[in-house]
């Protein structure tokens, strides 16, 4: 015996309606996906903490991203460059306490920096910050003073949908899936031709790129950052990347410039990496950018011996030492 009909047919969803659940859900995964990009960003950061402040005798913070928190090491934090500099500075002066001490934020571009620096002084009372610093300003405008430098109208709501946009997690993350499946790449990311001249190489792809905007950025920035230090009675260093790639030598000739300018040590990590007979055996297998222990260990000894050419530590340790 068949069932009767039901008094009220099943109720037929209209294509609005369609529209509007297939909508909101796409939105609710996009804010569960913010959410779970944030909380693994917070549980990382909880695995690898960086250092503590122990009110050493003198203290250095080392201002940058990835490079800095020591992507491409075996343990970011006892083998990023911060801790073996840390490590040399209290073997070489046994008589004082010095440590290292950095951010752990990785991917961050210089304008998001230059607004934390003012919480890193007074948080930490550095004698010395060491800038490393510039990287990331062509792919993470979040908070970007990019906009300073825009002279074309065209671009100006374009750029501030960038800056809009790159302030999500969700974002960012569909741009590096972007870039490990080639659908966009960084088109200043050469392997250094030996034997060419770098100068006609930088005229050359900075015409097909508009290379100009990101340098005066990272120059802004930076000169912001340095007059702060110098106001705080701060010593500072400027050092470029271990980068080996032509990309790498566009930002130094900034940095080189932005040390020049006020008269403060320059570290050329570039160069010293470019003059190493292999230089991929000390970068992350696979990685030109982010040095390996040993890479590291050479960005370490490199600003320690800025360090003691400049004598920065020179009369802390005197004083120390009574």
């Amino acid at each position: 015996m068949k069932n009767p009909p039901a008094d009220n047919p099943r109720p037929i969803f209209s294509l609005k309606d369609k529209i509007f659940c297939i909508v909101f859900g796409f939105l609710l995964t996009l804010v569960v996906l913010e959410f779970f990009l944030r909380l693994l960003g917070i549980g990382y950061n909880l695995i690898h903490k960086a250092p503590v402040d122990t009110g050493a005798d003198y203290r250095i913070y080392c201002v940058g991203e990835s490079t800095t928190w020591g992507i491409g090491a075996s343990d970011p934090v006892s083998k990023g460059y911060p801790h073996q500099l840390e490590k040399m500075l209290n073997k070489k002066y046994p008589g004082m306490k010095i440590q290292c001490l950095f951010d752990q934020t990785i991917g961050q571009n210089t304008s998001e920096i230059l607004l934390k620096l003012p919480q890193y002084i007074k948080r930490h009372k550095p004698q010395l910050i060491i800038f490393m610093i510039g990287t990331n300003n062509w792919w993470n405008m979040d908070r970007s003073n990019i906009l300073l430098f825009n002279r074309s109208p065209a671009s100006e709501v374009a750029l501030k949908i960038l800056i809009f946009l790159d302030q999500f997690r969700v974002w960012k993350l569909f741009k590096h899936i972007s870039f490990s499946l080639g659908l966009y790449k960084e088109r200043w990311n050469y392997g250094f031709p030996r034997g060419k001249n770098v100068e006609e190489l930088y005229e050359d792809i900075g015409q097909e790129v508009n290379l100009q905007i990101f340098n005066q950025l990272a120059a802004y920035d930076m000169e912001e950052m340095v007059k702060l230090c110098n106001a705080n009675g701060i010593r500072t260093i400027v050092c470029n990347y271990p980068d080996p790639r032509i990309s790498g030598w566009f930002l130094r000739s900034v940095q080189k410039n932005t040390a020049r300018k006020f008269q403060i040590p320059f570290v050329d990590n570039h160069e010293v990496f470019q003059k190493l007979n292999n230089p991929e055996k000390y970068l992350r297998s696979g990685d030109y950018s982010h040095p390996n222990d040993a890479g590291y260990a050479i960005v370490a000894e490199n600003i320690y011996k800025c360090i003691l050419e400049n004598r920065l530590i020179e009369t802390k340790a005197k004083k120390a030492s009574r």
